[in-house]
């Protein structure tokens, strides 16, 4: 009550999770779509990530950054008889949006959104200076990665979740400072380990099991990782290994005064997911360096903000807002960057006093935003979070469904939209049945570049790019046999599909919350029981 005070806010209308999921469908972590251009430039069709079945004016980024085109052409005067909300929603759909959204710093990168500094990111998103990305999300200063998710100064790594200082490592979950090591769960300071959990400071380990450096070698040498079929018994060899072994329930580590889960260096945070470096936050998710907020997802060093989603980048009191940019002391904003003192606003760039996309004077900006504010108290509108219409995500190409999955009749029960699966264009491509892959890499030729796979999980057809092919051939990695945004998706369920659930330490029974769900069948440990044991 006193930060909604601290705010001058009025409490929300729904439950902290129905708020999230709310927050969560503005937040499109890998999906892309061919949709048409409603821009005047030569392009007729875009690569994007507003899915088709949304309503709105979409521009390629080149002409949208043009200044072609003025967001203050679309103003117009707010209508006390009529929904504030609904008068809100007309003008997103007509004011143009970017296609992507791309940081002028980075190269070679068009098949990616967010991220700065990336150089040869392919199919990734929120890359930040990193070189040579594949298949990846939240990837910062690392050098050839690919299938990971969450991780940081890596080098040469694949399918990595969550880990940092690592390099030449593959499948590694929570580990640190690591060399060398494949099938690694939650090790630090580790080198030329396989199959391992919770070690410290070793080298030469086999399932836990120390051997000599020629013994070692020997035993790894015999798998054949260069086959599909061999890997993946070892994959299910090692994660019935993770199962026998504690496991930190929360993933908590050096926070004060907090809840929630995956909280680090952090303080008085609360049902928080994913919070870093963060103080004074309450219902976030996806949030760094950030302070005094509630009711946040996906932002970064910014202040008082209140119901939020995509909202970062040095932002204060910024209020019901989404997807915007550099913004102080505004309202209602949608698709904004570097602004201030806006309310009700869709794509604007450097402004001050705004309404409804319409300039005012300092002076007239105070009267009109004291007569639409004294207007929505009246109707009850003032302080209704944006509703799922205004994001250019269908729910099933959202976070939301990574979060809160629902079929499609329960989407639409919902009022959410969903999207219907793009049908991809494989003319001319020779189409191969997951069966017919080879199962070893070293029997793959150039030709399989030509060819479109069929997923095994879902039945899309994908393709295998150079750049992609060259790296499975240096490290002798199987081809895959499921969809990139399958295997994208599935690299959230190593941390809790972006959810904590209720647990029990199995140690000393306290209640906590944990990034593993019921059906993961983990050792939970709390903390405590954890630091005694493991550490």
């Amino acid at each position: 009550i006193s930060f909604l005070r601290k705010l001058k806010s009025l409490p929300p209308e729904y439950c902290p999770t129905c708020r999230r999921q709310g927050r969560l469908l503005f937040h499109n972590p890998v999906f892309l779509f061919k949709r048409n251009n409603d821009a005047p430039s030569e392009k007729s069709t875009v690569l994007s990530f507003v899915s088709p079945v949304k309503p709105f004016t979409i521009y390629d980024y080149e002409y949208y950054t043009s200044g072609l085109w003025d967001p203050l052409a679309f103003g117009r005067v707010f209508d006390e008889n009529t929904s504030f909300l609904d008068q809100l929603y007309e003008l997103r759909k007509v004011v143009p949006q970017p296609a992507m959204t791309r940081d002028p710093s980075n190269v070679n990168s068009e098949y990616s959104i967010n991220g700065r500094n990336a150089k040869n990111a392919y199919c990734s998103s929120a890359v930040f200076g990193s070189e040579d990305i594949w298949y990846s999300i939240n990837v910062k200063d690392s050098r050839e990665v690919m299938d990971s998710n969450k991780v940081v100064h890596m080098e040469q790594v694949y399918h990595a979740v969550c880990s940092r200082n690592c390099s030449r490592c593959q499948y590694v979950f929570f580990s640190q400072q690591c060399i060398n090591v494949q099938y690694t769960y939650d090790c630090r300071n580790c080198q030329d380990c396989f199959g391992c959990v919770n070690l410290r400071n070793k080298r030469y380990c086999l399932f836990n099991v120390q051997l000599s450096k020629e013994e070692y070698e020997r035993q790894v040498g015999l798998y054949a990782l260069d086959k599909a079929s061999v890997r993946t018994e070892i994959e299910k060899k090692f994660w019935d290994f993770v199962r026998q072994h504690p496991v930190k329930a929360s993933r908590n580590e050096q926070s004060i005064d907090s809840t929630g889960t995956y909280v680090v260096h952090s303080k008085n945070c609360h049902d928080a997911t994913d919070c870093d470096s963060s103080e004074n936050e309450r219902h976030v998710d996806i949030v760094v360096h950030h302070k005094d907020s509630m009711d946040v997802c996906g932002s970064g060093g910014s202040e008082l903000l209140y119901q939020t989603s995509g909202v970062g980048s040095q932002c204060s009191n910024v209020k019901f807002s989404a997807l915007s940019k550099f913004i102080t002391d505004s309202e209602y904003l949608v698709n904004c960057r570097h602004c201030s003192y806006c309310f009700g606003c869709v794509g604007l760039e450097n402004k001050s006093y705004v309404i409804f996309n319409k300039q005012y004077t300092e002076d007239e900006y105070w009267i009109e935003l004291d007569r639409i504010k004294s207007a929505l108290v009246r109707t009850g509108e003032y302080g209704r979070m944006l509703e799922s219409r205004f994001s250019p995500f269908a729910y099933n190409a959202s976070s939301a469904d990574i979060a809160f999955p629902l079929t499609e009749d329960g989407t639409l029960a919902s009022g959410f939209e969903w999207q219907v699966p793009v049908d991809t264009d494989t003319s001319g491509l020779d189409v191969l049945s997951w069966e017919q892959v080879p199962d070893s890499i070293t029997d793959v030729s150039g030709d399989i570049q030509n060819h479109a796979l069929l997923c095994k999980e879902t039945g899309r057809p994908f393709r295998i790019v150079p750049t992609e092919l060259t790296y499975y051939k240096r490290y002798q990695i199987p081809l895959p046999t499921t969809h990139q945004y399958h295997r994208m998706k599935k690299s959230f369920s190593y941390f809790g599909n972006m959810r904590s659930y209720p647990g029990v330490c199995t140690r000393c029974a306290c209640q906590l919350q944990t990034i593993y769900s019921p059906e993961s069948h983990m050792m939970l440990y709390c903390d405590g029981c954890y630091q005694k044991e493991v550490l």
